[in-house]
């Protein structure tokens, strides 16, 4: 078997993979599911592996944008990754992420996300649980009564999607943010263009949401204050009498939990996603960092398919920024794989991960200054891809 990238003469063949691996698509979607993958490939962002010339398994590298410690990274999101089903087991899904991981670092991402539907290959390959998505279920009468006073709020044009990229951005920026994905403008006004999303606009926030049955769904809520917030909550909340449920895509520590009256959080659902530093270096210098710590920590990196992310030196932090310093490896040295280190760059405490076998050496001082840099809020994501 071998690698390569997708030919677009096999596209027929792919769709066939992908049928036998998640089931049919309604035939109005095919259309749009070739045309994107036509793009893709043009881009070279379809990664294939095959038996002699018969297609066996391929995936997506999807051009995402993630913020972390408030600032925003380029990131690999992986979809559609799949293998047919006589090829499994065989070794054809290890290379094909062996592959993914160097077309990533060719087309310059820095990191990549997946959500899994087995883990144990992508854990071979250095992807780690990291954070999660997280679905709430409201009583929408909660919102209701939020209700919105004077502060204004309308229905949302196409022409809003640059405020509304612009108050992401602020928000994101502000909270020092780590895991959700930038939307762009273009998105925005897709969005705004599909009849079956509602969205509401106020100068310091938006809401975009829709019908789910008889409940209503929301995607996206962003408010820089408290009667932003409570204005557009209680929109959504004024269908109380019809949708006696509200659904939510959320962060884990959302204001909205501190605005209601009452437990919201009595239907929660999470799907966690996984987490991989594709370039190690790019990685750590292009995220965010509590601006008040200074640490100087010695560190040896090890990752089993990507020789160039194998570094010992130190890692220095300092206001809110941080850089890998190659030198020589210290016997006292704080000792991370791929595994390891993606859980870390993303929050994960590192007493969590020596009990886990993901982290080695250091000691407490060492292990608590990581934590000081890297720890704050922990990873989310409203988006599933």
């Amino acid at each position: 078997m071998e690698t390569r990238s997708l030919d677009p003469a096999d596209i027929d063949r792919s769709f066939d993979v992908r049928t036998r691996s998640f089931g049919a698509l309604p035939a109005e979607a095919r259309p749009q599911w070739e045309a994107d993958v036509r793009a893709a490939i043009e881009q070279g962002r379809v990664v294939a592996v095959y038996d002699g010339d018969l297609l066996v398994g391929r995936a997506n590298i999807c051009p995402f944008a993630q913020w972390w410690g408030g600032r925003l990274v380029t990131m690999a999101g992986i979809a559609g990754v799949v293998v047919a089903p006589e090829y499994r087991g065989r070794g054809a899904g290890t290379a094909l992420m062996e592959a993914t991981i160097d077309r990533g670092r060719e087309l310059g991402y820095p990191l990549s996300v997946l959500y899994p539907a087995t883990v144990p290959v992508y854990r071979r390959q250095g992807w780690e649980f990291a954070g999660t998505q997280n679905r709430v279920v409201f009583e929408s009468r909660l919102l209701r009564d939020l209700r919105g006073g004077s502060m204004g709020v309308r229905e949302a044009r196409a022409d809003d999607a640059g405020h509304m990229v612009d108050v992401m951005r602020r928000r994101y920026a502000e909270g020092r943010a780590c895991g959700p994905m930038q939307t762009s403008e273009a998105e925005l006004r897709e969005q705004l263009a599909d009849d079956s999303v509602f969205a509401y606009v106020a100068a310091g926030g938006f809401v975009l949401y829709s019908w789910a049955g008889s409940d209503l769904l929301v995607h996206q809520i962003q408010a820089g204050d408290t009667d932003t917030a409570r204005a557009l909550w209680s929109v959504v909340g004024s269908g109380s009498s019809v949708a006696r449920q509200v659904h939510a895509y959320l962060a884990p520590d959302d204001p909205v939990f501190l605005l209601v009256s009452d437990n919201v959080a009595r239907d929660v659902r999470q799907e966690r996603w996984m987490l991989r530093c594709l370039d190690v270096v790019g990685a750590i210098s292009e995220r965010g960092y509590p601006l008040d710590v200074s640490i100087d920590v010695p560190v040896v990196l090890g990752d089993a398919q990507v020789p160039a992310n194998r570094v010992a030196g130190r890692l220095r932090v300092g206001d809110g920024a941080a850089e890998l310093v190659p030198g020589v490896a210290d016997a006292h040295a704080v000792r991370l794989g791929a595994n390891g280190l993606a859980a870390l760059y993303a929050g994960t405490p590192m007493s969590t991960l020596v009990v886990a076998g993901l982290a080695a050496g250091g000691d407490p001082e060492s292990h608590a200054r990581l934590d000081s840099a890297f720890g704050g809020r922990r990873a989310y994501l409203l988006e599933y891809f």
